[in-house]
């Protein structure tokens, strides 16, 4: 068994007899191109030493890119071990023998990384058995499925663990790329890159691709077939991914669990069962209405938005080119309203800590606020125009949720006008959707590490 496992780390792990022939030989896991990551809270620092670092997020968003980006800066090699291996899978079970084991494998202790940890049975409690024993090197985990993962570990590494969510790249972090440009050019450079945000999203490999709908559909295909029908024994995957097409189509409208479960052939119970899966492996959230016991606000449903407008188009059939010429096509679009909304959607989630909330507001009367943010006291609103606007007019929802609630903010998002005004003691700005990454760390005070 040892000799097993021995052969399957010299595999994933060149330098394990040699680390002399560290970093060279671990840059085979760096991509070509990479950019750097926007985090709230640098859990590189020496100060979170000793702890387990845990990092969510979906399929091939960047989680082992951005760990093999800084530990190949270090002079000590880590040890790398890939948790749907079999072999490995069945080694991480009790942390004592792996320990005793370890030991025979490595003369001095190394960091540890485990990637896709989902796929242990019980990976909290393995993890907090390898802190309790005294492994004193930095232990660097990664997982896809937070409901395998950060859900169930919770309790078992409270107080031992620093958590990251990792979600492909917002317009912040594409935008970098431009900083060594002219001021006077960045601006058309970051609105391309909204575009191409729009229609594509930000999956790193589906980013710097000269076509990203062939990785998208891979993505989706792993995610259904591996993921969702292995991890998760998906028991109609017909009826699954009929349901993330459903969801694809009623992007940031409320979810009808009666007509769903029609069109898919289930009951409304496996419905909700999927949209957890859904929602749990970090590729839809339901938002939830703003309720605040005012009595208007009765509704109770969610909305549905995805956390990839990539993923989102891909399911919808979007699937034009990305020329120049062709770019602004998907302003132009009968979704386009759909398409714009979610990618707000997107850096909302991308841009805010977890300090905040993210609701939308809805009304009997039709009264509709696209999202509202809540924050400790402070309620800050955003409405969202896809039309270019000559002059600052709000819509009629928009001043019934001033009225009602005297939000500190009340945003209007749109293509071209960038002004304020007040309203009922509310301030009222309109702002660029290029401009919505700066304005939030702006009106959040939130420090974010560049790494």
């Amino acid at each position: 068994m040892l000799n097993e496992i021995i052969t399957r780390l010299q595999f994933l792990n060149p330098w394990l007899t040699n680390p002399d022939t560290w970093p060279d030989q671990a840059k085979q896991y760096l991509p070509p191109k990479y950019l750097p990551r926007f985090l709230p809270q640098n859990i590189f620092e020496p100060s979170f030493k000793r702890k387990i670092h845990l990092i969510t997020g979906p399929r091939q968003c960047g989680k082992s890119t951005l760990i093999w980006h800084y530990l190949t800066q270090q002079k000590t090699p880590p040890l790398f071990i890939l948790c749907e291996d079999r072999i490995l899978q069945n080694w991480c079970q009790e942390p004592i023998p792996f320990l005793d084991s370890l030991q025979q494998i490595l003369p001095e202790p190394r960091p540890l990384f485990f990637e896709e940890a989902q796929h242990l049975n019980d990976a909290g409690l393995f993890f907090k058995g390898l802190i309790d024993l005294g492994y004193a090197q930095p232990i660097w985990v990664t997982g896809s499925s937070s409901f395998h993962l950060l859900a169930r570990t919770r309790e078992s590494l409270a107080g031992r663990a620093t958590r990251l969510r990792l979600l492909p790249f917002s317009l912040k972090e594409t935008s970098s790329a431009h900083s060594h440009i002219p001021p006077a050019l960045q601006e058309a450079r970051i609105y391309e890159d909204f575009l191409k945000h729009l229609q594509s999203g930000g999956y790193p490999d589906a980013w710097f691709a000269e076509s990203p709908w062939p990785i998208l559909q891979e993505l989706i295909y792993a995610f259904v077939i591996r993921d969702a029908s292995d991890l998760f024994a998906i028991k109609y995957p017909d009826a699954f991914y009929k349901l993330l097409k459903l969801c694809a189509f009623d992007t940031g409208n409320l979810i009808n669990l009666t007509q769903w479960a029609a069109i898919c052939g289930i009951d409304r119970k496996t419905i909700n069962n999927y949209l957890d899966i859904l929602e749990e492996t970090h590729i839809i959230r339901r938002v939830r209405p703003f309720l605040a016991g005012k009595r208007a606000e009765i509704t109770r449903k969610p909305k549905i938005y995805f956390l990839d407008n990539g993923v989102r188009n891909y399911l919808t059939g979007i699937v034009s080119g990305l020329a120049d010429a062709q770019a602004e096509e998907v302003l132009h679009r009968p979704d386009t309203g759909a398409i714009v909304e979610n990618w707000v959607f997107t850096e909302l989630s991308k841009n805010l800590n977890q300090n905040w909330q993210i609701h939308f507001w809805r009304s009997t009367s039709g009264a509709e606020v696209d999202f509202v943010l809540t924050g400790g006291r402070e309620i800050i609103a955003l409405e969202v125009k896809t039309a270019r606007m000559t002059q600052p007019k709000i819509s009629r929802s928009a001043r019934s949720f001033i009225k009602a609630y005297k939000p500190k903010i009340f945003c209007v998002l749109n293509q071209n006008l960038q002004t304020k005004i007040q309203i009922e003691g509310s301030e009222v700005c309109f702002e660029i959707f290029t401009h919505l990454p700066e304005w939030l760390e702006k009106i959040t005070a939130q420090e974010r590490t560049f790494i």
